[in-house]
């Protein structure tokens, strides 16, 4: 059975998406899935599941609407893909100073190629921050040394400019749950 990361989109984050991590880990039990964790308020889990990754997804896409009464998106990884996704970022020497500094945003695809210039006109239009950005398949990773708070990398932005629903994670959250999901 697959040990799968869920990382569930704008939950627990200001007023929006209310989801207490004890109903998720009872919703994902619910669903059959086994050795259940969650790690801090913001919808990250690791569990095992049979199944393909889509199928998982969109059984907790479902369930999720109907506890919360609203869609949420869900994206999954696995271990081996956030290894990759470790190993590839081109910020690791900036996330081993400050793992709070070096974001990954997940993709819930892989952009059109042409898509991704997009990207450099929040750079270009806020040259007062140093944000950095480097888009490798279905990961952008982010270095924003300024802080993430008034980035203008936000999630409906990058959604937009990409076309693809997207969700972060700081550097030391994807650590802790590759960590995790080591089984």
């Amino acid at each position: 059975m697959p040990t799968y990361i869920a990382l569930l989109r704008a939950v627990n984050v200001g007023s929006t998406g209310k989801l207490p991590m004890a109903d998720f880990r009872k919703l994902l039990a619910d669903l059959g899935y086994r050795n259940v964790e969650t790690y801090i308020q913001s919808g990250n889990a690791v569990f095992d599941a049979s199944g393909p990754a889509p199928k998982v997804a969109k059984a907790i896409a479902v369930a999720l609407e109907k506890l919360m009464g609203t869609p949420a998106s869900v994206l999954i990884r696995t271990h081996d893909e956030l290894a990759r996704m470790i190993a590839a970022n081109p910020f690791a020497q900036e996330a081993a100073a400050d793992g709070t500094k070096v974001h990954a945003v997940f993709l819930s695809a892989p952009p059109a190629a042409n898509l991704g210039s997009g990207l450099d006109r929040i750079v270009t239009q806020y040259p007062t921050r140093r944000d950095r950005y480097h888009l490798a398949g279905d990961t952008l990773y982010l270095h924003l040394p300024d802080g993430a708070a008034e980035s203008k990398f936000a999630a409906k932005t990058i959604d937009r400019i990409l076309g693809v629903t997207g969700t972060a994670r700081n550097w030391n959250t994807v650590l802790k749950l590759h960590a995790m999901s080591r089984r």
